[in-house]
């Protein structure tokens, strides 16, 4: 006797036999994959691949007793098998199955076995007990099936009273467990939400309460909703696929209307995305998710941002400059930095950088057109100045008649230029403050690294330009005007400064000792090696008796016959003689 009515519940059913039992298959072997009819099944309705070759359902909603012309559809799907996989040998079949809601007669085995007999595999005919088995595994998906929504709902009912009743609490029992029970039951209503997938779920804390936690490369899941909880805390829900064939069977498709006016920059971002894939942030968006646990006729008003992922599959590419004679001059590797296709045009962008960055290329193709490119000057930031040194000096070697061009690791040009102009301030400043590090890096334990060109100054690129000068050997002469003294209390401190009043009354000289701190951009230098300044003349303003001087007074000293001061590093200095405390 069948353990279900399979002809009632076909008549009853709004889907197909075939498509429960394909579903119950997919619940119990995560890894089979449901072949696409419209692509012609060849004999095979699920498979999976094993270690020891291919497993094969052919399935046949066949309910009651099996007539002749029914048993001609399975061997018409069993000589279809035989001669599009078996015979030419695509494939390595471990087990062959014949599913039916119907247990065949003895005679209908019989023909079977015949049938197959010649087969180099297992096969075997499985029916209703073992249909069965699978529906006693996956009872939701069964009642969903043989009975709709309507019984689904009142499981989920019967799982929600039993997940909000109160925990019998108890020694051995803690809210956690309490919890735990609850959460349990709560867990299990979210396993029948869908065949196809199943949602993950949990907190998150980010480091930053404005930064979405994104998932790492190597999620499973195909669908993210986040709900941000305040305190930095996020709730997020993740749509993982159950077979590897789900999102085929029941794609998930995010509708969006974008509701920026044309003319705004929120707009022209949009459009940038549409054409060249380029990533935006905040777009307002009209939304409709379509397909997976969480569709929703009902659309919601959100903002939308596409960020963009690393990519490993970016082509190698180089930069080439030949002479106007044909010699390469030279060929320099580029660094992919971006790779966007627009997403409605399938227009493709490519961002790279030369390898110290210190220029930046961006090619755009359209299918039929030329390829438009632009080139900019790179962002140095953190880099070694000895490097972007050595390829500025590289790239500057261009000359006017040189051919540059964009090209494959197999020599292919996506692009020639001749006659090119490097921006004046690669060698203006970029390359003076690569030239100026690498020459102060001698006189510091510390390592320099490339500021970011933009934001120095003209007084930061002119003081780093005089302190290359100095340490390169150039001592400099400067005047000066006053230096205003105070006694300190500490009476040590203050016999100290009443020896240099009277040295300098005396006639000696006025030498600071220092080691330079410079500022270029937001970025700030120290060079150990010390410089000493020398005043050549130096007086006390009229009126000063330093031996009246008391703790707390100030004093003046000015220039004398000569205002000015040498600056000039020491020479004979080794690291720790000189302290600066």
């Amino acid at each position: 006797m069948p353990t279900y009515d399979w002809p009632l519940i076909q008549q009853r059913s709004g889907d197909s036999i075939e498509s429960l039992i394909a579903t119950l298959l997919r619940r119990e072997y995560t890894d089979a994959r449901q072949v696409n009819p419209s692509q012609g099944d060849g004999g095979i309705d699920i498979l999976r691949s094993t270690d020891d070759g291919l497993e094969i359902w052919q399935v046949k909603g066949f309910t009651t007793a099996m007539t002749d012309s029914q048993f001609r559809q399975v061997k018409k799907s069993w000589e279809r098998l035989v001669e599009e996989h078996v015979t030419p040998g695509k494939h390595q079949i471990f087990r062959y199955h014949l599913v039916t809601p119907w247990t065949p007669t003895e005679e209908r085995i019989t023909l079977f076995d015949e049938l197959t007999a010649d087969a180099s595999f297992s096969c075997q005919w499985d029916s209703d007990a073992f249909i069965a088995g699978l529906a006693d595994r996956y009872p939701e998906t069964m009642q969903r099936f043989v009975h709709g929504e309507g019984v689904l709902e009142q499981f989920i009912s019967q799982k929600a009273m039993l997940a909000s009743s109160p925990v019998e609490r108890g020694e051995s029992l803690t809210m956690l467990d309490a919890i735990e029970t609850r959460q349990d039951a709560l867990d299990v209503i979210r396993d029948t939400v869908s065949e196809n997938y199943r949602i993950e779920h949990g907190t998150r804390t980010a480091a930053n309460a404005h930064d979405v936690p994104l998932p790492s490369d190597d999620d499973p899941a195909v669908y993210h909703r986040m709900t941000y909880l305040g305190d930095a805390r996020w709730k997020y829900e993740s749509v993982v696929p159950r077979s590897v064939d789900a999102v085929e069977i029941d794609p998930i498709i995010l509708n969006m209307e974008f509701l920026a006016a044309p003319g705004t920059p929120e707009h022209d971002a949009v459009r940038a995305w549409s054409e060249w894939g380029i990533p935006f942030q905040g777009a307002h968006v009209r939304t409709t998710t379509v397909g997976g646990p969480f569709s929703d006729d009902e659309p919601a008003e959100s903002t939308v941002s596409f960020i963009e992922r690393g990519r490993d599959d970016a082509p190698p590419l180089y930069l080439r400059c030949i002479t106007s004679d044909g010699e390469s001059r030279f060929r320099l590797p580029l660094v992919v930095a971006a790779r966007t296709v627009g997403t409605h045009t399938g227009w493709l962008r490519l961002v790279a950088d030369t390898p110290e960055r210190a220029l930046n290329f961006e090619l755009r193709f359209k299918q039929g057109e030329d390829t438009d490119a632009k080139v900019q000057m790179g962002n140095v930031d953190g880099r070694n100045p000895e490097a972007v040194r050595d390829e500025l000096e590289t790239l500057l070697s261009i000359s006017e008649g040189d051919v540059i061009s964009v090209e494959t690791s197999n020599g292919q040009s996506l692009i020639r230029t001749h006659g090119t102009v490097l921006p004046t301030a690669l060698e203006a400043i970029h390359l003076p403050v690569a030239q100026h590090l690498v020459q102060l890096q001698a006189h510091t334990a510390a390592v320099l690294v490339m500021p970011s060109i933009e934001e120095i100054t003209d007084g930061q690129f002119r003081y780093l330009s005089l302190l290359a000068s100095i340490y390169g050997g150039t001592a400099h002469r400067w005047n000066w005007a006053e230096v205003t003294l105070r006694v300190p209390e500490d009476p040590a401190e203050a016999l100290r400064i009443k020896e240099v009043a009277a040295n300098v009354a005396s006639g000696g000289h006025l030498v600071k000792v220092e080691e330079p701190v410079f500022q270029l951009g937001n970025r700030t230098y120290t060079i150990d090696h010390p410089l000493a300044s020398t005043a050549h003349s130096v007086q006390f303003e009229a009126g000063i008796d330093p031996a009246a001087l008391h703790p707390g007074d100030t004093f003046r000293l000015i220039p004398g016959a000569d205002a000015g001061v040498t600056t000039a590093k020491i020479v004979d200095w080794t690291p720790g003689s000189i302290s600066f405390d």
